[in-house]
């Protein structure tokens, strides 16, 4: 009888303790879903300065538009076998978003410090941290890199990139290989990770000033 007790009290907690753990799990797994869809920057705030920009680059690539893109690089790689391009298409299949907004203006002032504080302020919480964040009073010119880490695994990250007469910010959601970077130069807009990879190490990243650009006597990498 007693044994038979026993056996059934077990039986009790182990019924009311599986719930429990499950709950929990549950509970975590969406804690951290949620924490990598925040490495996601608001940026539509910025499209009205569309209207004063003489040139405007604006990417938004999740779904199946980045799985299409992923596919479409692989296939270069492998038409070509350019192990850079294998790179890229390794990088962005395992992103969950690619999101760029890039302005170029005629003269000074045509965006003022409240649009870029927009972004900024975002960066300075929610599980961002800043890799990279320097403001040049004599040239005007801001420039940070942000990521947001996840169990050890970057889940995001941002560059903006703030000069008198350009505004560029980059958004990717998603794990990140910093040693891929690189390869996303001559890929349109993304071209401005390009030169990123690289410089991590100084004080101020090089962002490609202009997509598709090559410097004079190097080759475009294929």
């Amino acid at each position: 009888m007693k044994n038979l007790k026993s056996s059934m009290l077990k039986s009790k907690y182990t019924d009311a303790l599986l719930p429990a753990l499950l709950a929990a799990f549950l509970m975590a797994f969406t804690s951290a879903a949620g924490f990598a869809q925040n490495a996601r920057l608001e940026l539509s705030q910025l499209d009205k300065l569309s209207s004063k920009a003489s040139e405007v680059d604006n990417v938004n690539l999740e779904g199946p538009m980045l799985k299409l893109a992923a596919e479409q690089v692989q296939k270069k790689a492998d038409t070509g076998k350019s192990e850079k391009k294998e790179m890229a298409a390794n990088l962005l299949s395992r992103l969950k978003g690619i999101y760029v907004k890039n302005f170029e203006f005629d003269k000074p002032g045509a965006y003022t410090k409240a649009d870029l504080d927009s972004v900024l302020n975002q960066l300075q919480g929610g599980g961002w941290k800043a890799m990279v964040h320097v403001e040049e009073k004599n040239s005007g010119e801001t420039t940070g890199v942000y990521v947001m880490e996840e169990g050890g695994e970057i889940v995001g990250m941002a560059v903006v990139a703030a000069e008198p007469k350009e505004l560029t910010v980059v958004n990717l959601v998603g794990p990140i290989d910093f040693s891929q970077l690189g390869s996303l130069k001559g890929l349109g807009a993304l071209g401005q990770l390009g030169g990123l990879a690289g410089s991590m190490g100084n004080a101020k990243p090089q962002l490609e000033h202009r997509q598709g650009n090559t410097p004079k006597g190097q080759a475009d990498p294929k």
